[in-house]
């Protein structure tokens, strides 16, 4: 009778450890907090969408690329780049401004994450996408045009290699400022979650040559690398713009100076959306230059010229602002 009780209490024992599994949490059986397994919940649908714009923009790039190199026709690469312009525009107006909940805000506390930073970053993907927009409509301008004009098809190959060259640089700094910089403090077990739900997922923003940091100031040092290489790529395109019309502005000192200044300032991300929306306008008056050129509008060309001079002017107050 012992024995056939003692058997019983070690069935119910056994039963008993079972139900305590079972009823694990997610996170316990990932061995990861809560908080870091919620956080990293939020940021994987967040980077993960930036990754997938950044995946469409470069399919897109592709198809140019494609058209150059006489695989794709041009109807086909006017085409892929109608479609991803009307999907880009889809996305910016389903995109609502996030802010973190009070739960969200005491978790990202809770692993050594800044919520005002976070809340920087989560909210940063309109601009990406506005970047995409405008960069993918400057492409198909001169898409639309290179069949007839030598002038259209060398600034389609132009901005083409420039826009391939930033991106190459845009994988580095979002991967190691916008993913790395989050989780250098990440120890093996979540580290191997982070794997898994975000990092193998990505199809864009991960270097051929990716590295993993655990200081936050190398994090930070190599973003900035990757944001030099985007500083280079706005210097030779407004260089390009420059030498194109260099009767109405020299603009190639000005992005030296401005380079420096962003090497010295560490706020990124500011600095970067600032340069792109100079850069973006800047391809614009060189599509509008080039038409009034072709058009023999004299009148236009010197309203561009003024148009110009007042982002020259924008770049001086700039260099001012930032100055010690």
């Amino acid at each position: 009778m012992k024995k056939l009780c003692a058997l019983a209490a070690a069935l119910l024992a056994v039963l008993a450890g079972c139900g305590a599994q079972d009823a694990a949490t997610p996170w316990q059986a990932e061995d990861i907090s809560e908080d870091f397994y919620y956080v990293t919940g939020d940021f994987s649908q967040h980077f993960l969408a930036l990754d997938a714009d950044g995946a469409r923009y470069e399919q897109a790039l592709q198809a140019v690329q494609e058209y150059l190199d006489g695989e794709l026709s041009h109807n086909e690469a006017q085409t892929s780049l109608s479609q991803t312009l009307d999907a880009v525009q889809t996305e910016l107006d389903q995109t609502e401004e996030a802010v973190p909940d009070d739960s969200l805000t005491e978790q990202l506390r809770a692993v050594g994450i800044s919520p005002a930073e976070y809340e920087l970053f989560i909210n940063g993907r309109a601009n990406e996408l506005q970047t995409h927009q405008s960069r993918l409509s400057t492409l198909l301008f001169y898409l639309e045009n290179a069949p007839g004009d030598p002038h259209a098809a060398e600034n389609l190959r132009f901005f083409l290699a420039a826009d391939q060259a930033e991106l190459d640089s845009l994988r580095g700094y979002y991967y190691y400022g916008c993913y790395n910089y989050w989780f250098t403090d990440a120890q093996a077990a979540e580290h191997t979650y982070l794997d898994k739900t975000v990092t193998e997922h990505l199809t864009c923003y991960y270097p051929a040559d990716a590295v993993w940091y655990d200081e936050k100031s190398e994090t930070e040092q190599r973003a900035m690398l990757c944001l030099d290489g985007v500083e280079a790529v706005v210097d030779l395109t407004t260089a390009h713009v420059g030498n194109q019309q260099t009767e109405l502005y020299q603009l190639e000192q000005n992005y030296a100076a401005l380079l420096e200044l962003v090497e010295e300032n560490r706020r990124l991300e500011e600095k970067l959306v600032r340069l792109w929306d100079i850069s973006e306008r800047l391809e614009a008056l060189n599509a509008e230059i080039v038409t009034a050129k072709q058009n023999g509008d004299t009148e236009r060309l010197a309203a561009l010229k003024k148009e110009l001079e007042t982002i020259a002017e924008e770049y001086e107050q700039l260099n001012a602002a930032d100055t010690p």
